[in-house]
């Protein structure tokens, strides 16, 4: 498994499938600067019944720092 909303129990198996799925919406990065850095991603889940935001490890979509910080550009991107 590779996510499970906290409120609709809805659950993603892969994160392909996490990524794929409409009604999620990527609306935020949070920095975090612990031990190893990195930070989140956080998504709007626009479900029917729900809308929560979920946050996951920007690490988990990248094999890497630097698709991490591919990440955070894409998303400042769609911000503008």
């Amino acid at each position: 498994m590779f996510k499970k909303c906290p409120m609709c129990k809805t659950i993603w198996e892969t994160r392909n499938k996490f990524l794929n799925d409409e009604t999620l919406k990527l609306v935020g990065y949070q920095k975090y600067m612990g031990l190893y850095g990195g930070g989140y991603l956080l998504f709007k889940h626009k479900a029917k019944s729900c809308g929560t935001t979920l946050a996951i490890k920007a690490t988990s979509f990248s094999s890497g720092a630097m698709s991490t910080q591919r990440l955070k550009r894409i998303y400042k991107k769609n911000t503008k």
